[in-house]
């Protein structure tokens, strides 16, 4: 085993690192382009429901050749823990036939060395102009533009040729959050401006309140930034983790012991719009397992013809314990830990800010291992060099 990686890493040494840039760019491009699609009523001129997985099975090819050409392990052990969680992860996703946690691990290995600044750079315009383009799409009439509403209110809920108002809304949450990183969170007044006039369009025309209160909390955590990174820094590690670990498992237990006819339950229940008596069924149909399993879910997205029986996990961490399973769902935590360790020992304190808004809008939604919404995770072995400290460079 050693003389075949001193064999790769003299293969490696000889390749100019500038092509392993490129191609991550490229590769990058395409899982966000193919996946933003995906999102988008672009989705009925597709020839064949299997279509965006192959295309996407081709982004992971991708980023696996890029993993083999340019990226250095220090020794085979490193290797084999590469090689390891992705065989473990891998089985999680045979099991539920959900590959995104395969493709989001392969991309955030492809990352290691890559500037974080280019890759928000490259996110902000594909996801940015992806957004342009479906919006001017579906008001051409090229696509549908959706529109829904909640039970018993006379609200229109508007999609603008995303497959459903949650998602767009869940989509500029995260776009706005990309660029409260690469502004290290301190705005302009006209910036805080066009924030705020975002986040109203957005509330207006999705009628989502989780984003709603995830687009408030990205302002005033410019507002109030040097006051909360103080307060993370004497959280430190610890602290902050065990936060993270008990919000996740406070939601998970709370699906857990719902109890329909029990009052707070009720009020918790309509405050996270059906979220905890859907996570629940989930319990009841499916047991917790070791390695993952097929959950067959009906959600709101896209057109639906006649009665459906819904059912969709939303909470991003439930989904993966129900769907990957309990080996799947500890690596996941430990990733979070990891990258909690990693921006607090390099002082880049305004990923931390990042994560804990990601950690938080992932107790509501499902979008957290979905590389087109949630990016910071390509932060686990990128250089984040440009967002140590607090002043701009």
């Amino acid at each position: 085993m050693d003389d075949l990686l001193k064999l790769r890493s003299k293969m490696v040494s000889r390749l100019d690192p500038k092509y392993g840039k490129y191609l991550f760019v490229v590769v990058l491009g395409y899982y966000l382009i193919t996946q933003f699609t995906n999102g988008t009523m672009y989705i009925m001129y597709y020839p064949s429901d299997a279509f965006p997985y192959r295309l996407l099975m081709v982004a992971g090819l991708l980023a696996f050749v890029k993993i083999m050409l340019f990226n250095r392990f220090a020794d085979w052990k490193e290797f084999a823990v590469f090689l390891t969680l992705g065989l473990l992860i891998l089985l999680g996703c045979i099991a539920c036939q959900d590959w995104n946690f395969l493709y989001y691990y392969l991309l955030v290995v492809a990352a290691k060395d890559i500037d974080f600044k280019l890759i928000l750079k490259e996110f902000m315009i594909i996801i940015g102009t992806g957004l342009v383009l479906t919006f001017l799409s579906a008001k051409l009439g090229w696509i549908m533009g959706l529109t829904n509403s909640r039970d018993g209110s006379a609200e229109i809920r508007y999609a603008l040729g995303t497959v459903y108002p949650t998602d767009l809304a869940a989509r500029i949450f995260y776009l706005m959050l990309a660029y409260a990183m690469y502004k290290k969170f301190k705005f302009t007044l006209p910036e805080y401006v066009s924030l705020v006039s975002v986040t109203i369009w957005t509330y207006v025309v999705t009628d989502t309140r989780l984003d709603l209160g995830l687009m408030v909390l990205i302002i005033t955590s410019g507002l109030f930034r040097d006051k909360i990174i103080a307060l993370i820094k004497v959280l430190h590690v610890k602290w902050t983790s065990i936060l993270s670990l008990i919000g996740i498992f406070s939601v998970i237990i709370l699906t857990y012991l719902y109890q329909p006819n029990n009052l707070l339950f009720k009020i918790f229940n309509k405050l996270l719009s059906g979220r905890l008596e859907f996570g629940q069924v989930a319990f009841e149909r499916y047991n917790v397992t070791l390695g993952g399993q097929m959950v067959a879910q009906n959600g709101n997205g896209g057109i639906h013809h006649g009665i459906f029986d819904y059912f969709f996990i939303d909470c991003s961490f439930l989904r993966v314990l129900m769907m990957n399973g309990m080996i799947s769902f500890f690596i996941l935590l430990f990733g979070i830990y990891y990258l909690t360790r990693r921006f607090m020992m390099q002082q880049t304190y305004v990923l931390e800010i990042a994560l804990l808004l990601v950690i938080l809008s992932s107790l509501l939604d499902h979008h957290l291992l979905e590389v087109s919404y949630n990016m910071l995770f390509l932060a686990f072995f990128a250089n984040i060099d440009y967002f140590v400290g607090t002043k701009q460079k």
